[in-house]
């Protein structure tokens, strides 16, 4: 009864000039993807620190605290890509770098007055251990009220996930369907997902977001719309994550330029 009542909510108060970043790197709330598009070419960058906890990988051992290193290019008005980096440095010695994954969105509508903004995620088939697949079809919608700015993701994460399989020469060969629940860590992005960003001043907000296994809240710090600090919390317990981000025009024109169009 909790989660339909929130998916309400989340869909029907709907809102957004928010833009933070998730924890991946990608447009979002806190561990879920959302739908804000930047128009102009950019590069981004992201570091987040998950709690052992509620990392993606399952374990009860605190060696299980993950860092994740995450860029993020825009090359077109509908597609970016991300790539990400789970680093668990306290296991560097046993598993190395970390599960890296690749990452596609697709803007596939602009948000208007009576129609919601629609982005498509697809992560690239073929890791071997793929609890960090965004396979997911998510809407939102925003409004400006007099306390500030609203928006609200409601978004279906896929049931299905294509891993590769250990001790296959041939790469196609390898692959295979799984559903996500047969998997360690399957309950992640596994069904509907929702969450609510709310700005009441320019610089910064707060969130609350159900990522179809924990529900979460968190605030966010913006300064001069390039950078993004992130606070948030899991469950309502003692368990806390924070990422640091930030992001760059690729097309943006020389100095002198702009200031003769702003002095014209």
């Amino acid at each position: 009864m909790l989660k339909k009542l929130f998916f309400i909510l989340a869909f029907y108060v709907s809102s957004g000039a928010t833009s933070q970043i998730n924890f991946m790197g990608k447009p979002g709330l806190m561990m879920t993807p959302g739908t804000a598009w930047e128009e102009d070419y950019h590069l981004g960058s992201n570091f987040a620190v998950i709690p052992w906890e509620y990392s993606l990988f399952e374990s009860s051992s605190e060696l299980n605290t993950t860092q994740f290193y995450s860029v993020r290019a825009g090359f077109s008005s509908f597609m970016e890509v991300n790539l990400s980096i789970a680093h668990r440095p306290k296991m560097a010695d046993r598993i190395g770098v970390g599960d890296r994954q690749l990452d596609f969105r697709f803007r596939l509508l602009k948000e208007k007055k009576y129609q919601p903004a629609v982005v498509i995620g697809l992560s690239v088939p073929g890791s071997t251990s793929p609890v960090m697949h965004h396979d997911y079809l998510v809407l939102s919608k925003s409004f400006k009220t007099r306390l500030g700015f609203l928006k609200a993701n409601l978004g279906y994460g896929s049931p299905l996930v294509v891993r590769k399989l250990p001790g296959k020469d041939n790469f196609f060969n390898s692959l295979h369907l799984d559903r996500k629940e047969d998997l360690r860590s399957g309950n992640y992005l596994n069904g509907f997902f929702g969450g609510l960003g709310y700005m009441p001043v320019s610089f910064g907000g707060l969130m609350l977001e159900y990522d179809t296994r924990t529900l979460n809240i968190g605030g966010f710090l913006k300064i001069k719309d390039r950078f993004y600090a992130h606070i948030f919390n899991f469950e309502a317990s003692s368990s806390w994550g924070i990422s640091f981000s930030a992001q760059f025009p690729l097309d943006r024109k020389p100095k002198s330029l702009r200031d003769a169009k702003h002095n014209n």
